[in-house]
């Protein structure tokens, strides 16, 4: 698996929208890998922001690079 190599434009978002709010939902995306996700932009109901801490310790944990490891051209 190729791992994106962007590390500008980071934004952390919830794996599953019913995940919860803990570390183990969230992923380190990239701009253009988040917007390829399939339910961004999608109506329904979205989770609550992660809070701050959270945020920090997901993008300490993929060392500030976006985590997308998808094929089929999010860029």
């Amino acid at each position: 698996m190729t791992r994106c190599t962007r590390t500008r434009e980071l934004e952390v978002h919830h794996v599953r929208r019913d995940g919860g709010n803990d570390i183990g939902n969230a992923e380190v995306l990239c701009q253009a890998c988040h917007k390829a996700t399939s339910t961004y932009g999608s109506p329904g109901k979205s989770p609550p922001p992660f809070d701050q801490a959270t945020k920090e310790r997901a993008l300490r944990r993929a060392r500030n690079q976006c985590e997308c490891t998808r094929t089929g051209g999010c860029h």
